[in-house]
């Protein structure tokens, strides 16, 4: 029950970003009749990303707040899922994690990153015109006197009756919180990119997702739209034992990729080849948190558990993140402690086992049984067997954020 219907009123809840959390967040709380605002620092939404997949556990999230049908419009489901053979193409079809649990009513979503956070921006102005507040930057949080304050880097703090640090892997909000977070780097580093169909060969406008499969490598593909255009969204994870920086907007160099590439499959190469821009990063992991809350402020997200990209859950696990939090300030608005306490008791362990899990995959990727086809194919088949797929993405894409005990 909101607390408008306790006549008590409306909670305020100040969030600190913009991205996949802050918005689903807001419009999760917007629609459960909480008053809202998001500070973001950049200027205006930022297309930072290519493509990502929402699948079964975040796509309920997504249709609780009536936003299947528009992200559906712009989905590009795979008819087939393939592992690929990094040397010869030679690919395997896979069991469906899409499917998984969901047939009936939610299929893999598949879509740009600025598209998604457009179609939530949309959803929340709708609601409240005024919502987001570009161009203000966040250093940190607290609890004085029973009011949350978010500060601001010019010295000045929005209070409200909640902050939630939706502020990504460098959060400020978690940093004021609990101290810094030392990120250590993984010996891995990612590429992504986003190619034009057009100027891809045919066998590149197929509607399959695959992912590509080395010793020291893999690469995932998937077909994505933008107003009606058509690419190949693309990400590759590689060992490297050089350190290198986590921006997620830092600029690739082609000859780099190829020659971090070097003896892959033509198709891989022409994805490098072809791609509008190439962004490269180091992969870094931070120890996992016990607890996301302290007084009247928690985080969301990457503040909280951020994590490799091996399992493809992260904007997953942000999504459900949001809701869950929307569903706990709901069931205890005049008791926001308490609220943020039953927010971690249902959050922070799934979480946390996800992280771990997304960490182990790393090895089942890279293995070195995968540098030739005899020992290849072997590997292949019992790594990526139905039953194999299910047992690692079961207990994932099951889990409903708008029904679960809080």
């Amino acid at each position: 029950m909101s607390d408008s219907k306790n006549n008590r009123p409306r909670t305020h809840v100040i969030i600190a970003g913009a991205g996949m959390g802050g918005l689903t967040l807001a419009l999760a709380l917007l629609k459960k009749g909480f008053d809202v605002d998001i500070y973001e620092q950049s200027p205006e939404l930022r297309e930072v990303g290519a493509g990502l997949w929402i699948s079964a556990n975040g796509a309920r999230v997504m249709a609780a707040l009536d936003l299947k049908e528009k992200l559906e419009a712009i989905n590009l489901p795979p008819q087939d899922r393939l592992i690929r053979y990094w040397k010869t193409g030679e690919g395997k079809s896979v069991y469906n994690r899409g499917d998984t649990a969901s047939k009936a009513d939610h299929t893999l979503i598949q879509v740009l990153r600025a598209e998604l956070q457009r179609v939530l921006y949309e959803a929340v102005v709708a609601l409240k015109p005024d919502a987001v507040h570009f161009g203000v930057r966040s250093v940190g949080a607290e609890t004085v006197d029973g009011r949350a304050r978010l500060l601001l880097d010019d010295g000045r703090h929005i209070e409200g009756d909640v902050v939630v640090g939706c502020d990504g892997a460098h959060s400020r909000v978690r940093q004021s919180m609990f101290g810094p977070a030392p990120a250590r780097y993984t010996g891995a580093l990612a590429w992504r990119g986003l190619a034009p169909m057009t100027k891809l060969k045919p066998q590149h406008r197929e509607p399959l997702a695959s992912t590509w499969v080395g010793p020291t490598a893999h690469v995932t593909t998937y077909p994505v739209q933008r107003n009606g255009e058509f690419f190949v969204s693309f990400s590759a994870q590689v060992d490297s034992d050089t350190w290198h920086t986590e921006s997620w907007s830092e600029k690739g160099d082609l000859a780099d990729a190829l020659k971090d590439f070097e003896g892959w499959h033509q198709d891989i190469i022409d994805l490098f080849v072809g791609s509008e821009n190439l962004f490269r990063w180091g992969l870094f992991v931070r120890d996992p948190l016990e607890t996301w809350s302290q007084g009247q402020v928690t985080l969301v997200g990457d503040a909280c558990h951020s994590m490799t990209p091996y399992l493809g859950m992260g904007v997953n696990l942000t999504m459900e993140d949001a809701y869950v939090l929307a569903r706990c300030l709901e069931q205890d608005p005049g008791d926001i402690p308490q609220a943020l306490k039953r927010y971690d008791r249902a959050r922070v362990e799934r979480a946390n086992r996800t992280k771990a899990e997304s960490l182990n995959m790393f090895g089942i990727f890279h293995s070195p049984e995968l540098g030739n086809s005899e020992t290849a194919w072997p590997y292949i088949n019992e790594q990526w067997s139905t039953e194999a797929v299910r047992e690692r993405y079961d207990w994932l894409l099951q889990y409903d954020a708008t029904s679960v005990e809080i």
